[in-house]
């Protein structure tokens, strides 16, 4: 039962208004934007979803807790996604909702952070997981990127510089 639940799940993938705008304009806009997703539960389930929704083709890889073994907000469960994408860490930011796992993890592996779509207690939360940035909006994620991005390429040796 639980298998056909989880295959009905990954079949039927919902997106927030302006996703898939969010993505084309990432990729259009960042030239060297690499982008993957990190994520706990079944593969089955989370590669599903994002291919029923279309937004797979803005991925790069999709990294699941089931496969690797390990979740987040382990530091392992990071260490692998960095091994697998081959980037130092320092051009690497994780963007998530949920404090618990991607805040954590992100704080717990070192990796600069953005929490996307905060409520509740901000202030206190970004202390208490270290977070790097917040945004509550496609566009506020999007100048937080491009920012970013542009700092991150700054702070790299000339031969690693990348055009944005």
């Amino acid at each position: 039962m639980n298998g056909e639940f989880i295959y009905a799940m990954s079949q039927n993938g919902v997106l927030m208004e302006g996703a898939l705008e969010f993505m084309e304009r990432i990729k259009t806009t960042i030239k060297e934007a690499r982008c993957y997703v990190v994520s706990n539960g079944a593969t089955i389930n989370a590669e599903g979803r994002i291919k029923s929704t279309g937004l797979d083709k803005y991925f790069e890889k999709v990294y699941v807790s089931e496969g690797m073994g390990v979740v987040k907000p382990s530091k392992e469960f990071f260490d692998m996604v960095l091994e697998g994408v081959a980037e130092p860490k320092e051009t690497c930011i994780v963007i998530g909702d949920s404090l618990s796992s991607d805040m954590l993890g992100a704080k717990n592996a070192g990796l600069t952070s953005v929490w996307f779509m905060p409520e509740g207690d901000v202030e206190s939360a970004m202390k208490a997981y270290d977070i790097d940035f917040c945004a509550s909006s496609f566009d506020e994620l999007y100048e937080v990127l491009k920012n970013w991005a542009s700092t991150c390429d700054e702070g790299r040796p000339e031969e690693l510089r990348k055009p944005i």
